[in-house]
Parts: structure tokens; sequence; C-alpha cells
């Protein structure tokens, strides 16, 4: 994919906000903050004027938004509210959307308020690219600028920097997911440590072996509509055997 040269300060922008959108879950970056990144940086590209991106929801629609500006921001909400629009459609697979002009009839017809207001707030035309990892969906990023001022290399910055949003929030949910899953196998680690000590309480209470001290426990529990885990922490936290299973009385 070769890209236009641009101005040197420019390029440091965009190399460098390329790193930090796929290295946010490392620095804990937020979904709000990674995506208002996106949109103020697309804003930056050569004939870009401005952006806005969104986040796929779990039934499909967008849900999570972030705009370079207030105009932008307004109509997102235009397509939210009226459910169609050039981010609705990337969301429902009907992308990429390259320069498309909001005056030509077929516009007007497929998204009318969104183009009508569009064209009041400046712009003549808007490119749709939608936020994709491994052919997994995500969201969408949309451009707002003039008809036929955004170069096919300032479309490619975009598409960089959609790549990398992408690339960032997949890697943050396979670390939320292990970090989950960490604290998963934690507290199943946690509840074997706290029944076998129940157990161990239980054998010197009631005289019995390991055996028939989980019997005990298990067949309480169920009784009780308790998870063993909780039961076993409230025998743990009782050495006095006063509550559940108090000490049998050996005969002398």
């Amino acid at each position: 994919m070769s890209i236009e040269p641009l101005d040197t300060h420019r390029s440091q922008v965009l190399a460098t906000n390329l790193l930090a959108l796929v290295d946010a879950p490392a620095r804990g970056e937020s979904e709000e903050h990674l995506l208002r990144r996106l949109a103020r940086v697309t804003a930056l590209v050569p004939g870009v004027e401005a952006a806005a991106c969104s986040l796929i929801g779990p039934e499909g629609t967008p849900w999570r938004m972030a705009a370079s500006d207030e105009r932008t921001r307004r109509l997102e909400c235009v397509q939210a509210e009226s459910r169609v629009g050039p981010r609705l459609d990337i969301s429902r697979g009907k992308g990429p959307l390259a320069n498309i002009p909001m005056s030509h009839p077929h516009s007007r017809t497929r998204w009318p308020r969104f183009t009508s207001r569009a064209l009041s707030e400046g712009f003549t035309a808007v490119t749709a690219l939608p936020l994709t990892h491994q052919d997994r969906p995500l969201g969408a990023l949309d451009l707002y600028h003039q008809h036929g001022r955004l170069e096919p290399s300032g479309i490619q910055w975009a598409r960089l920097l959609a790549d990398a949003t992408a690339v960032g929030l997949t890697h943050r949910d396979v670390l939320r997911n292990a970090l989950v899953r960490g604290d998963q196998l934690q507290n199943a680690l946690n509840s074997r440590v706290v029944i076998e000590q129940a157990k161990g309480i239980l054998t010197e209470r009631l005289g019995c072996d390991l055996q028939e001290a989980f019997a005990q426990l298990r067949g309480r529990a169920r009784a009780k509509r308790m998870k063993l885990a909780d039961l076993a922490a409230l025998i743990v936290g009782d050495p006095s055997g006063s509550s559940a299973f108090p000490r049998r009385h050996r005969a002398p």
C-alpha cells in the first residue's frame, strides 16, 4: 500500500498515534479515550475536514461514539436517530464507502436526513470505513470532506488508523478475557483451599475421615441451598463449632 508523503510534523503525529492506537490496552486506555483519539487524529489526514467513529454493540448496532468536532457529533446523532446513514451501512456490512457525494440523488434517497444535515454543516462528501480485525466487525469510521478532495492516499492513511484501532480493541478484549479467566482460576483455587480447610476441621470435630467429612459438608450445603465454598468459609470462620456441624460429644 503506497502512501503519498506528508509534511514532517503531520507524518510524525500520525505515526505516533498509529503506535498509540495499537498499544492502548497496555497503557490501560479506555474505549472512550481510544475512540476520541481515532476521531481527532483522523481529522489530521490530508483532505479530511472532520471525523467520527463508533463501536458496534451486542445487537450489531452502533452504541459508543466519538467525534472530532461538534458538527460531526450532530451528524452522528442524526444517524442514530434516523437509523440510516453511512455509519449504519458499514455496521451492517455494506462498506467500505468512498467519496460518496451528498448532493447525488441516490444519496438523498438513501440517507435523506443525513445528507441534508451534512450539506448544511458544509460537507459535500463522506467516506466510511469499517473497523474490523480478522473479519470480526468492531465498528465504523466516518470521514467528512469535500467531494473529490480526499485523495486515495488520505483514505489509505485513514484505513491504517482504523486498522490500528481495531488491533488495539482486539488486544484489549484478549487482555480483559485473560484477566477475567485469571480471576476465575484464583477464585476456584481459593474455594478449593477453604473447602480443604473445612474438611480438616470436620474430621476433628465429627471424629470422621476426610471422605466422610466432605460428604457431610456437601450434604449440608445442598440442604441449605448454599454454595459449598460459602458453607466451608462459615466452618473455617467458626472454629468453636457452635453453628453448622456442632462438635460431637464422645462417650467417656
